[in-house]
């Protein structure tokens, strides 16, 4: 799946687990000032605040790029971690064979998706047209802009520790992911 946020003449690549929920603030309070109004005037349930809320729903969106895009990569092994606390699962053996075999019999959800298909887990490199990474999320915010320093929000708890065997087939089954983000990162 590929989902696009519209920040003024650019997108912003909906890759979860690699600072939406922060992007996403900073896009409606830049571009948004009517959907900025609705939102800091919205009831919370107990515990969640108009600054650590989802609003990516509120965000106009795209399916296909009509502009140039903005993707902010995460190292694939962290993204993993952090994609496994989001979805509450704990084998990462589990979880990377359900990936490769999309048998489903590991960490469906209610609804019985695959976690083949959970866009925590689909890989970064998915999205086209005229695609920029960042691997710093204030240099994507800058790209977009947003006012930097970006506040970090919803920051994740305690992520599961993998082995390296299983941080080695992470970067395997994310292969084109782990090439981009080692020529960015080296480069």
């Amino acid at each position: 799946m590929k989902k696009y946020f519209v920040a003024g003449d650019k997108l912003l690549a909906f890759n979860a687990k690699c600072c939406t929920t922060s992007l996403c603030r900073e896009i409606i309070r830049t571009y948004y000032p009517e959907i900025e109004s609705t939102i800091q005037s919205a009831h919370y349930p107990e515990g969640v605040t108009v600054e650590t809320a989802r609003h990516h729903m509120w965000i106009p969106q795209r399916i296909n790029a009509d502009r140039p895009v903005v993707v902010l990569l995460r190292d694939p092994v962290e993204r993993f971690r952090s994609a496994m606390h989001e979805t509450g699962l704990l084998d990462a053996d589990a979880v990377l064979a359900e990936l490769a075999s999309e048998s489903g019999n590991y960490g469906r959800g209610p609804v019985g998706r695959l976690l083949a298909a959970n866009i925590h887990f689909l890989p970064q490199t998915r999205f086209s047209g005229e695609v920029t990474y960042y691997t710093n999320p204030d240099d994507a915010a800058a790209a977009l802009g947003l006012a930097v320093p970006l506040p970090m929000l919803n920051e994740s708890g305690e992520k599961p520790t993998l082995t390296s065997s299983q941080e080695q087939a992470v970067r395997e089954w994310y292969a084109e992911d782990q090439a981009l983000w080692d020529s960015l990162v080296s480069g």
